[in-house]
């Protein structure tokens, strides 16, 4: 009995401060904890820390920065000075080159502009017969044995367009026109290829090009027509057509467009002269009534 008296004290002293907690809990609960001045303090004082961090996180950036700087310009004019340096060099070698071409024999000259020709013949014959594999490499042979052969670049564009390579086929026709500028065959193919990817506008410009040096094509004038008439620009296609004309009086398909355009300008008599023209030539042509309909209401 003696020892469980103890035991019982503890249980009692337990009980009652219990029931104290529970009274109390509900001013406990209210009571705001960030509201202890000591509580406020901590709070400021770990405010202060963290923005003392970052500033000093800032200046290490902005000090990191102020040195690299120099380096990467440093850099930037090192890259400058070794592509200057590598344009020198190939102009040397390209100018070597020359010199030792320049220098050759005149056998050796001869032998190599034949063995040129045989493989440019070779090229071209396999391209007709469509062994694209086989007409790269000979063209590629040809660049090989003369890099300035215009003819090789023409065949190896032709043969990357066969391919449906794009990108390689006008990276090689303007190497080409590079080459020179004049090369009639490399303007139309470039001109093919924006007409192909509708940019009219740049087409005309390869195909205005073609005309400056050879006019007398009509076909060529009849091309800048059509395409004059896609970016809606009848009068100048309206002038384009009458080249055309001009160089085949007879021809109905020229006329005909010629009625065509000169409609779309509201020019009625250029085009009941041309409508005139186009029956004398082909008076079994189907659209002349419909032109006849359409000049009668302008």
């Amino acid at each position: 009995m003696s020892s469980f008296l103890p035991f019982l004290l503890i249980l009692l002293s337990l009980a009652v401060i219990i029931i104290i907690i529970v009274r109390k809990f509900p001013q406990l609960s209210l009571l705001d904890v960030e509201s202890i001045p000591e509580v406020q303090t901590e709070k400021k004082k770990n405010t202060m820390l963290k923005r003392r961090a970052e500033e000093r996180v800032k200046k290490s950036d902005e000090k990191k920065k102020s040195l690299i700087q120099p380096v990467i310009q440093k850099w930037r004019e090192l890259q400058l000075s070794f592509r200057q340096y590598v344009g020198k060099v190939a102009d040397r070698v390209e100018a070597q080159a020359m010199d030792k071409i320049r220098r050759e024999p005149k056998e050796k000259k001869e032998k190599k502009q034949q063995d040129l020709k045989v493989i440019l013949q070779e090229g071209s014959y396999v391209l007709e017969h469509e062994d694209l594999e086989g007409a790269e490499k000979k063209f590629i042979a040809a660049v090989r044995l003369d890099p300035k052969s215009q003819e090789a670049y023409l065949g190896l564009g032709k043969v990357y367009l066969a391919q449906e390579q794009i990108e390689e086929a006008m990276e090689t026709f303007e190497f080409l026109l590079k080459l020179n500028p004049n090369n009639e065959a490399g303007l139309l193919k470039m001109g093919e290829i924006y007409e192909s990817k509708h940019e009219w506008e740049k087409a005309l410009e390869y195909y205005q090009q073609v005309v400056l040096l050879d006019d007398s094509k009509p076909t060529q004038f009849m091309k800048i027509a059509d395409l004059l008439i896609e970016i809606k620009s009848y009068e100048p296609a309206c002038d384009a057509i009458q080249q055309a004309v001009e160089l085949e009086p007879q021809n109905p398909k020229y006329l005909d467009k010629l009625v065509e355009i000169s409609v779309l300008c509201g020019d009625k008599k250029k085009a009941e002269e041309a409508y005139n023209q186009l029956r004398m030539v082909n008076p079994e042509n189907q659209k002349l009534v419909v032109f006849k309909d359409k000049i009668d209401q302008l």
